[in-house]
């Protein structure tokens, strides 16, 4: 005798998860869209070494969007644990970005006195003189680490450069060099709850206890259902503004407005200061996402933000 059993009833056919969704989705939106912001602002981001010159693109941000779709999958069959540990590697992969633009940022590319020799007299005697910048020879660890992960050498580094500079911790340590993260989090209640976080995600990791465990086989009837989904948008939702708050603190050039590279397109001259206009959907999720989290931060960020981006 053979018995057809019926489909079993998956946590992706539930009303809790189509609520879910609807918040989820708008940390993935806010991603794919700063992504395709910056790509068609035609920002070249690039490391000058000892040697050579490296381009840092948008790949992480994209990789960051595939994990959140990634994310919203292993919830849609109750598989938490993964969704948490996906949460982690998101957390690692943004601040992973913000750190490799600051340590671009902040990298001396030419030899000093050759940059102090540049003759602005006239033309060819500035040209002669750019001609003659020399790489500067000295790098930091930091850069070193940067370079090798352009490079895909990561594996050639020694090992104490890759364990020890390529590593979250080291990411927060550098980031907080900058005087404005630093205040940002002992003056807005972020420290605390970013450290939190990052304890609650390691347990899922390092899988802390059955719980964890147990937290991979929810099914559509458990009464903590939608506590579970909760949970993974707070997650999700404080990284991605969290990023989006460095990334403004170390390069807010990264959130102008498609306007300057609309008016070029359109062999029209931009008006004046149109650099410094934000693009709406960065005002949006300031207004709602942000204040969210503090609600005097987003006048911290348009007080102090680098290069005096205009934000509302």
């Amino acid at each position: 005798m053979e018995f057809e059993l019926s489909p079993e009833r998956q946590v992706g056919d539930t009303e809790s998860y189509k609520t879910f969704v609807e918040e989820f989705d708008k940390s993935t939106s806010f991603l794919n869209s700063l992504s395709n912001l910056i790509n068609y602002n035609g920002r070249i981001i690039s490391l000058f070494t000892d040697s050579e010159i490296h381009f840092f693109n948008i790949d992480l941000l994209d990789n960051a969007v595939q994990t959140l779709r990634s994310i919203k999958l292993c919830c849609s069959i109750g598989s938490f644990a993964d969704a948490n540990m996906l949460i982690r590697r998101l957390r690692d992969d943004l601040v992973m970005f913000v750190y490799v633009l600051s340590v671009i940022n902040r990298r001396e590319s030419f030899v000093e006195a050759d940059v102090e020799n540049i003759n602005t007299t006239d033309s060819d005697k500035f040209l002669s003189s750019f001609s003659n910048l020399r790489f500067n020879p000295n790098m930091t660890d930091d850069e070193k680490a940067v370079s090798a992960w352009l490079r895909n050498k990561v594996n050639e580094l020694p090992s104490k450069i890759r364990t020890r500079i390529l590593s979250f911790e080291n990411y927060m340590k550098v980031l907080k060099q900058n005087d404005n993260i630093d205040t940002i989090l002992s003056s807005y209640n972020l420290k605390r709850y970013w450290e939190q976080l990052s304890q609650k995600l390691n347990n899922y990791v390092h899988n802390n206890g059955w719980q964890f465990t147990a937290h991979n086989m929810i099914r559509p009837w458990d009464k903590d259902l939608d506590t579970y989904f909760k949970n993974v948008c707070i997650r999700t939702s404080y990284i991605t503004t969290f990023f989006l708050v460095l990334m403004i603190m170390v390069d807010a050039t990264l959130i102008s407005s498609s306007d300057m590279a609309d008016y070029m397109n359109c062999g029209m001259e931009p008006p004046e200061n149109c650099q410094y206009e934000i693009a709406p959907f960065i005002q949006n999720y300031l207004d709602e996402e942000v204040v969210r989290i503090h609600p005097e931060l987003k006048q911290y960020l348009k007080d102090n933000n680098s290069y005096g981006m205009k934000i509302n």
